[in-house]
């Protein structure tokens, strides 16, 4: 079984004043930094452009043979990126360097303990970039810093309501939802996803009561809800953000994800909305396996408009994700959450997994939180080699200690979809 990792704390703020942008250490092992300004490799209009490429890379990465070369084109993309950001921010601010290497320095030697990089990142053109792609070119070794477990990277949040997660006595309450309404959005296949939460979320032993929304519908979310509190909330859906011109004639974002309508067709649901349903449910950690729930600020992603209103936790995809690698994610994030590691050190692992399958899409989730280092379950044992080789995982636990799962809604046809939008969709597999 993995060592648990604790975690110190190295709380990074980036700004902008102007035409500049700063950034400051307010707290780390090596105390705080001074303020420093920004030598930002890229800016203006080219932010999102940048963005842009930076995607395109991500969906041309699935279409990389796995015979090429060791970096394939696409990943070089990610990494130059990744290395000129961590360049700017952790080498060339020197304050900020300096307590980067002495909090790095504090924590050598000691196995058990990591440095959580807690960034909260206040310019939208800055937020809305892929920051899990940080690599350390010059490290030894050279590493992204999001693929070890002594190095997570967290969006840290502001939110004026701090409650923080809940772990007492009696078993872990999860709650799944599978929104597959089809209409104008691809229809997903969701059934491995769906398997493998049930099986590491039943194994024998756990103490878990783990529940399906039957009727994938806002209402039928909201009356689960009243039946909480519940630990976890995990969405199996689509997402997206949706752009509007307000009063003053300021044009704005706000995130989504798509439920069913109750008669078979989508509805949007906004980021606001689903916090406010949420917010009865006293739910700890939101997570969202859907594209587009992570990209933006704090208004236009779903995630990060989840923690600012109240839920301390919440993982979202920032790009398209394939059905592949969001099973994988689902897979290994659960069955390390369930030994007792802590949901960032979950999400390295889950990371890791996917990776081993594309280059590119383990960065796609992203932690977001205004709470400290947290693990949801207990430490368990892991389990015997020969049971997990036969897929013995799914047998029901022990009495009492495991929530009947409920049926999972039932499929319904895909409806049709315009010719464009079925052929991009096809070939990205995204949700």
């Amino acid at each position: 079984m993995p060592t648990e990792t604790r975690y110190e704390n190295f709380d990074l703020r980036i700004w902008r004043e102007g035409d500049r942008y700063l950034a400051e250490v307010t707290n780390s092992p090596a105390g705080s930094s001074e303020r420093e300004v920004l030598q930002w490799p890229f800016g203006g209009p080219a932010d999102r452009v940048l963005l842009l490429e930076l995607e395109n890379a991500v969906l041309k990465s699935r279409l990389t043979l796995r015979g090429g070369p060791i970096i394939s084109p696409e990943e070089k993309v990610l990494r130059d990126f990744g290395a000129e950001v961590f360049k700017a921010v952790f080498r060339d601010s020197r304050s900020v360097s300096a307590t980067y290497t002495g909090s790095r320095a504090l924590l050598l030697g000691k196995d058990d303990t990591g440095l959580r990089l807690n960034l909260r990142i206040d310019p939208p053109e800055l937020a809305c970039l892929p920051w899990e792609y940080v690599f350390d070119e010059a490290g030894k070794p050279d590493h992204y810093l999001c693929l070890s477990s002594k190095s997570p990277l967290v969006r840290y949040l502001h939110s004026t309501q701090q409650r923080a997660p809940v772990r007492g006595q009696g078993p872990v309450r999860v709650l799944g939802m599978i929104a597959n309404p089809g209409g104008t959005w691809t229809w997903l296949d969701t059934e491995a996803e769906r398997r493998h939460m049930e099986e590491i979320l039943r194994a024998p032993g756990l103490q878990v009561e783990f529940n399906w929304v039957l009727r994938a519908t806002p209402d039928g979310l909201f009356d689960m809800m009243q039946r909480g509190p519940w630990h976890i909330f995990h969405f199996i859906g689509h997402g997206g953000t949706d752009r509007y011109t307000d009063a003053d004639g300021q044009t704005r974002s706000e995130g989504f994800v798509v439920m069913d309508d109750g008669l078979g067709g989508p509805v949007k649901v906004s980021a606001s909305r689903l916090a406010d349903i949420l917010a009865d449910g006293d739910v700890d950690l939101a997570v969202l396996n859907c594209c587009e729930s992570a990209q933006g600020n704090a208004s236009s992603s779903v995630g990060a408009a989840l923690v600012e209103q109240g839920v301390p936790m919440a993982i979202a995809m920032q790009f398209a994700i394939t059905n592949t690698a969001a099973s994988r994610f689902s897979e290994h994030f659960y069955k390390s959450l369930t030994k007792g590691q802590t949901v960032e050190r979950a999400l390295t692992v889950a990371r890791k997994y996917i990776r081993m399958n594309s280059d590119a899409e383990w960065a796609i989730p992203v932690l977001f939180t205004r709470s400290g280092s947290f693990a949801l379950f207990d430490a368990m044992p892991d389990a015997p080699m020969q049971q997990e080789a036969l897929g013995v995982l799914g047998t029901v636990g022990t009495v009492g200690t495991v929530g009947a799962a409920r049926a999972v809604p039932a499929a319904a046809p895909p409806a049709r979809m315009s010719l464009a939008q079925s052929k991009l969709r096809e070939l990205w597999g995204d949700r």
